[in-house]
């Protein structure tokens, strides 16, 4: 009887968290920036990559035209109230590994931290941070990240 118990609570356990992985996901990005169709209806969505940062579009075509205007792409997501996520897992501002619950999100764009303390440092320097991460996801990230 312990047996089929156990077995019962690790399945719904997988099944609550296996649903709230999706929403993630879906509330991370809901619309195509190019097309404005919803990515839930499209059967193999394309990953899409523009100044460090990527994120989802209808198709192939989409893809060339997203990657050819990078600030319409970013315009849009914000719009649609989307955005894009870096390539880069080091924090912007420390460079440790990134913490992905924390993050904030400004023009089409969403930026991890590593803590709480990277949070005012990031408002305050956005426009560099967004550099930064530009500049990791062209050179690679640091080949060794400290542990969380």
């Amino acid at each position: 009887m312990r047996k089929i118990l156990l077995f019962a609570a690790v399945a719904v356990t997988l099944t609550v968290s296996f649903g709230r992985s999706h929403a993630a996901e879906a509330k991370a990005q809901r619309l195509c920036p190019v097309t404005g169709t919803a990515l839930s209806g499209v059967a193999s969505p394309v990953r899409a990559r523009v100044d460090g940062f990527t994120f989802l579009v209808a198709d192939e075509a989409s893809r060339q035209q997203a990657e050819a205007d990078g600030a319409a792409v970013f315009a849009a997501l914000a719009r649609n109230g989307d955005a894009a996520e870096p390539v880069s897992e080091a924090c912007p501002i420390m460079g440790n590994r990134i913490n992905r619950q924390l993050f904030l999100e400004k023009n089409g764009r969403r930026v991890f931290m590593c803590c709480k303390g990277c949070t005012k440092r990031l408002q305050n320097n956005w426009d560099k941070a967004v550099d930064t991460l530009r500049d990791q996801a062209e050179t690679g990230d640091p080949e060794t990240l400290p542990e969380m």
